[in-house]
């Protein structure tokens, strides 16, 4: 009967067909982050210097408020690229009252490369790394279990806590033993036009406790 299977052997090419169909949900993930991330970084880069500005201004004084109220004593955070907040004048200032700052390095390796944190301060020399982005050269590495406060850069947010970042998973490899700990607290740094209904995730994506922006901080839900 038509419904039965072939006694032949299964040709090679319908086996090829078969995989293919199980892998379109992952391509389809890909392509939507990926659509999603070129339309949020254009709309990033289409902001004045002038609103930019004023929007960076605006998070630098509730992070320092924060910073003020809660103390932290290690932070970890990031330097400005491709548009991103600039909390450059915060970190330099609460350096200089004791608070020890880190920044992303990329550290290569024979299993690849990985993201660790280094010590930084307004003295710190800096190199660019492979992606352009300037890192601390030859600072102590700073272990994230050790870190208070982590400020994640990113391209997109939903207010469940998803973060969509530039698509290398450096954060999502750097944070998985960490995953179910409330320390650090991870807390993702953008402006509300990054904010969208939904990010597209994946099993293995570390959520963000917390959300700066321009309008304040917003206490993402805790996964069930």
């Amino acid at each position: 009967m038509g419904s039965e299977l072939p006694s032949e052997p299964v040709p090679h090419q319908y086996l090829i067909f078969k995989r293919l169909q199980t892998m379109k949900p992952k391509i389809n993930q890909n392509t939507k982050k990926t659509a999603l991330r070129n339309e949020l970084r254009a709309r990033r880069r289409q902001l004045s210097e002038s609103d930019r500005l004023s929007l960076d201004a605006s998070i630098n004084q509730f992070l320092a408020k924060y910073i003020a109220e809660h103390r932290p004593a290690t932070i970890a955070a990031f330097w400005p690229f491709d548009g991103e907040p600039n909390l450059l004048p915060t970190l330099a200032a609460t350096d200089q009252h004791g608070t020890q700052i880190a920044l992303p390095v990329i550290k290569q390796s024979p299993s690849g490369p990985s993201l660790v944190f280094a010590q930084w301060t307004s003295a710190t020399v800096m190199e660019k790394n492979h992606y352009g982005i300037p890192e601390p050269c030859g600072s102590p590495e700073i272990l994230l279990f050790n870190i208070d406060l982590l400020l994640l850069p990113l391209v997109g947010w939903d207010e469940s806590g998803n973060r969509l970042g530039m698509g290398a998973g450096f954060y999502d490899r750097a944070l998985t033993p960490l995953n179910q700990c409330e320390v650090p607290v991870r807390t993702g740094v953008a402006y509300q036009l990054q904010r969208v209904p939904k990010i597209p995730d994946e099993p293995w994506d570390i959520r963000l406790h917390m959300l700066l922006s321009e309008t304040g901080w917003f206490t993402c839900p805790s996964r069930e």
